[in-house]
Order: C-alpha cells, then structure tokens, then sequence
C-alpha cells in the first residue's frame, strides 16, 4: 500500500508511515471491507502531525526554560523568597526531561514506557499541558495491539523495577529516583514496601550528597521529597537547615548588606566551619564598608572596616579603616547616640486632607541602614515612635503600635504612657504583627526552616504558646474578627485568604495571585484594600469579601501599602510616582490623589513594609 501523505510504498500492517510519520490508521479500512484495488491517491496533508507539532512545542519550551534560567541566576541576589523559585525551576527541569523521554518512547513504540514518562511528568508538573495529551495518544495506540492492558502494565513495572534495583545496588542515586518515581506513578502497589523503602533511601542519598556538592536548590528538592514519605534523621535535618540558612543569606548579597551580614553572623554563630560562611562574612563587611564610603558616609563604613578586621587581619583594611575614623571624626565630632525616647516635630499644620486619626508609617534612614517608625497626627504633630522597626500596626483604639522591632529583635509595643516599649514576642523573623479587635490576641508571620511562611496566633500577654494557623504572609486582623493573608492553600492556589479564626470552617480565597498583598482592611469589616502587579505594575486594588475587584490607582509607577483612613473617609498609600518615595491619599473610590509626606529616595523592600492608619 502506498502512504496517504507522502505516496511511499510501505508493508501491510504499519500504523506509521516510516517516510513522514504520518498516521495510516484513519486512512486504511478494515481487513473485511478492504477492497481489492489500488488505493486512490489523496492530496497531500500539510497539517503537521501531533509529534511534529509536538517537538516544536518541547523546542519553544525548551527556549523557554533557558531564559527563564538565565533570568533567575541574574535574580538570584536580590531575591527575598528565591529559593522556592529556584525548586520549582528544578522541577520544570526534570518535567521537561521526563517528556523528552515519554516522546522518544512513544516513537519507539514502547507504549508503555511512555505512559510511565508522561505521568510522572504530571507528577512533577500537574498543570502540564502536553502530558496528558502523550498519555492519551499512547492509550491509543497501546488499543490496536492484542497484549492484555493489564499484563502490559505488569510487564513495564517489573522491568522499571528491576532497572530501579540495578540503579540502587549501583548507587546511582538521582537514576533511582527518577526510576522509582515513574514505577510508582504507573502502579502504586507494585511491591509497594520495598519501591518506598528504595525511594526513601535513594531521594536521601541524593540529597545529602548535592548538598555536599553545594548544589543546595537540589538537594533541598530531594530532601523534601523524602521527608514525604518519613521523617528526617538529625543530621540530614541540620544540613537541610543549614544550606536554608546559608541561601538566605546569600539572597541579600549584593542587594541588602545589612541583612545579608545579619544572616551570615547568625550561621557563623553557630556554623562557623560550614561551607565559606567565613569567607562571606568577611567580604560581606568589606562590601558595605566600600558602599558606606563611596556614599561619603565614613562613620558606618569606619564601623564596618573595624568589624570585618575582627576576622582577618589586614594593613590594607586597617589603613581604609583609619581614613574613614580620621574623615568621620571631622564630620561628625560628637558620635550619633542612639534613640531612647521619641522625637516630636510639629508642622505648621496638617498635610491637605489629612484630618483624621494617626498615620504611621516606616522611613528609612540610610546612616543606619534601617527603618524607623513615625506617626503623622491630625493636629500636625509628627512624632518617631521607635528607632529600627517597620511594619507598625494599631492595637484597636488603644492609642498602642504595634511593629516589627529590629534591634530587640522581635515584635514589640509602644504605649504612649510608657518611656520604653514593651517586648510581646521575641525572636528573629516574626514579621507582621497584628491585632484582633479587644487586643487580646496577636498574629504574626514567620518563615520555617524550608522558607514557608507560616501564621501564627497567640495571646498578646505571652500566656499561652502561639499556634499555627495557617501557611501565609501579610497577616492583618479586621474590626469584625475575621484575619485575612496572602497565601496558597492545599490544592496549591493562591491568593488572598479570609476566615474566622474562632470557628472551624476552612478559609475562603477570594483573589488568584501570591503577589496580591498588602493588605488592609476597611472600617466596616467588608472591604480590602490591597496592592498587586498582576498587570506587571504594582497598584492598589480593593476588594469586596463578597465579590468583586475594582483597582484604584492606575499610574506607570509604583502605587502599593494601601491603609484605611479609620472613618473610611479614605485612603493612604506610598508612590514613587514623583520621582522620590511618598506618601498619598485619595479618596475611598480612588478620587483626589495628592502627596501629603515625601520618605526620601530610598524605600528598600518596600513590598513588605506596611502603613497603618487609627483613630
């Protein structure tokens, strides 16, 4: 017979033309109906088939992968959360390996192999949109032959189980896993104890020994898959949490020294022979010392010189170090002292359209290379809370603010009655805070040692152990007792989340984008206001908790850290859209916006800070 597409002569019995891989089974009749007669020839198909189509999608893809590789190493500094990117990046690596191999079988027809491909392809990718397109065209084709689906499927496990063994006596740990995974993914229950006892051992080999080769994104993938399927022992734990810790810290070099120095000094604290965390640290402090001086700003950099000699002894460093004392000694004769207390300035009057409740908000201050809280009043005083904290929040109507406290550290408390503030929480790491509505009650966030971002609850006072909530960021308690924060939930969408702390019914999600955050409630307990860039630009949104999303700000610049005027009369918010960092209002529709403060050029991480309006 000839082939329908191209006109070659083929045998009897194929169901692929070998020539042009075109399918010959819609086009050949039956054996009972054939007639006995040349075929008549048809034109020929220009459409490509789903393999042609198919390799060009994998090719694009694969384009596609390497940019988005390039574009996360050139990330890879000044990323808060990039380790979670980095898994998922490994994850769409292996997807994409797996369904190069699912087409090669089924062009092999190994039908069967290929199914095992694709679906552990959708095991590491569900929402890949090729997979399930191979399974079903392999499905297909494993219809037209006599074997018995069953014993096919039997045939294909035992000889991925046996490969999975020859790879595991061999200790070659990552083919295991590949192997075990696909043989799981094809039958669970085939020898269902010994394939987890295997896969156990083989994603902890493989995890341990990448991370011994500080191939830390992957070894962390490993580890967490095993943990899946059984605890950790003590020392894969400790590695595991030391490579998190050690990649946090290397997500701020470069891009925030002060952080990056804070994360390494907490490592060498209690790692100080792991890896080059020596190394780091000493160059971290060399780092920031040259930024400070090449700003003229020689009191911090004469500070960070002397730190970073505390290590390594060095002529050069010491003579950088003695320029900057000699210059800083001129410039400032009197050293700057530390703030104790709160410093009040008042305005010639309040800032047009601010005449309602207080305003706090953080500003940075780049001789410290911290935030420091203020609060704006409606009587035109403007008064700095705390020294070295962001992210304030008003407990009630109590007059108190709450912050994240950056040199305690932990979350602490100012009370207008009291000189020094109050410790609620201490701790590195617990960002957020806020308050339920009679006070008695704080959330907070906090990341574990994976990099989740987890919520927390607990009494204000400290008289009861905080308990997890739920997996999220950006907590914010609203007047009418329900908490909402930005998250994922269990089938891995994400979004922003409301509930009732206080009952057991699941929270609901109302928006679809991790990066819709900043969150703020409305006076009447049924709005939100928040920011988000799912357009590519961050703007402020608002939010009905019954439905419905308008946006607010519409400005090529940056617009985000939305806060409630407590009258509902309006609302705040930062901008860069006058070419340095301030703070707006507009109205509660998005009318009448107009600049009442300006925060200076430098607004680092701005993303996570927070405004917080009371009455």
């Amino acid at each position: 017979m000839h082939c329908p597409a191209c006109h070659a002569q083929i045998s009897d019995g194929l169901l692929i033309c070998p020539q042009c891989g075109a399918s010959l089974e819609e086009t050949r009749p039956s054996r009972a109906s054939r007639p006995q007669q040349q075929p008549v020839p048809q034109p020929r198909r220009t459409t490509p088939s789903f393999w042609h189509r198919a390799r060009v999608v994998v090719l694009w893809l694969l384009v596609f992968v390497c940019l988005l590789t390039l574009s996360v190493g050139g990330a890879l500094y000044g990323g808060l959360y990039q380790g979670e990117r980095d898994r998922q990046q490994r994850r769409q690596e292996l997807a994409e390996q797996h369904y190069r191999a699912g087409l090669e079988h089924l062009d092999n027809g190994e039908y069967e192999l290929a199914i095992a491909e694709f679906e552990y392809v959708l095991e590491l990718d569900p929402d890949n949109p090729f997979a399930p397109q191979g399974i079903a065209e392999a499905k297909a084709r494993l219809a037209d032959i006599p074997t018995p689906t069953v014993e096919t499927y039997e045939i294909v496990a035992e000889d991925l189980y046996r490969k999975a063994v020859a790879h595991y006596e061999a200790e070659e740990w990552e083919q295991a896993v590949s192997v075990l995974s696909q043989l799981r993914a094809l039958d669970p229950d085939y020898e269902a104890d010994s394939v987890e006892e295997m896969l156990f051992h083989s994603l902890y080999n493989a995890g341990m020994a990448l991370l011994d080769e500080d191939r830390f994104e992957e070894g962390i993938f490993y580890l967490d898959r095993a943990v899946a399927l059984r605890p950790l022992d003590d020392e894969a734990l400790t590695q595991r949490n030391l490579a998190v810790k050690y990649m946090t810290a290397m997500n701020y070099w470069g891009a925030d020294w002060e952080r990056c120095i804070e994360h390494f000094e907490k490592l060498y604290a209690t790692a100080p022979n792991y890896k080059d965390v020596f190394s780091r640290l000493y160059q971290a402090h060399l780092a920031y010392a040259d930024a400070w001086y090449a700003e003229g700003e020689m009191c911090p950099a004469e500070v960070q010189y002397a730190q970073a000699l505390q290590l390594i002894a060095s002529d050069e460093v010491e003579q950088k170090r003695a320029e900057a004392a000699r210059i800083c000694q001129i410039a400032t004769p009197t050293p700057i002292a530390p703030i104790t207390g709160t410093t009040t300035v008042t305005m010639t009057g309040p800032p047009p359209g601010f005449n309602v409740g207080r305003l706090a908000y953080p500003v940075y201050d780049t001789q410290t290379g911290l935030y420091d809280v203020y609060t704006l009043f409606a009587d035109g005083r403007l008064i700095r809370i705390a020294t070295g904290a962001d992210q304030p929040c008003w407990l009630g109507g109590s007059g108190s603010l709450g912050y994240h406290d950056l040199l305690a550290p932990g979350i602490s408390l100012w009370i207008p009655a009291n000189n020094a503030p109050t410790l609620l929480a201490s701790g590195y790491g617990l960002y957020w805070p806020t308050f339920s509505p009679d006070g008695q009650r704080m959330a907070y966030a906090t990341q574990d040692a994976g990099g989740t971002w987890q919520i927390y609850i607990r009494p204000t006072d400290g008289s009861a152990e905080p308990q997890l909530h739920a997996q999220g960021k950006n907590p914010i308690w609203g007047p009418t007792g329900l908490l909402a924060w930005t998250g994922c939930g269990a089938d891995g969408n994400c979004g922003i989340f409301v509930d009732n702390p206080d009952d057991d019914q699941p929270p609901t999600r109302l928006t679809a984008s991790i990066n819709d955050i900043g969150l703020n409630w409305a006076p009447n307990g049924q709005l939100l206001a928040y920011m988000s860039n799912v357009t590519g630009n961050w703007d402020v949104y608002l939010l009905s908790i019954t439905g419905g999303v308008v946006v607010l700000t519409d400005d090529p610049n940056s617009d985000g850290l939305p806060a409630w005027a407590p009258d509902g009369s309006g609302i705040a918010f930062v901008s860069n859209r006058d070419g340095v960092w301030g703070i707006y209002l507009m109205g509660p529709n998005g009318e009448n916006q107009h600049q009442i403060l300006t925060l200076g050029p430098n607004l680092p991480d701005w993303t996570s800070q927070r405004l917080a309006w009371g009455p």
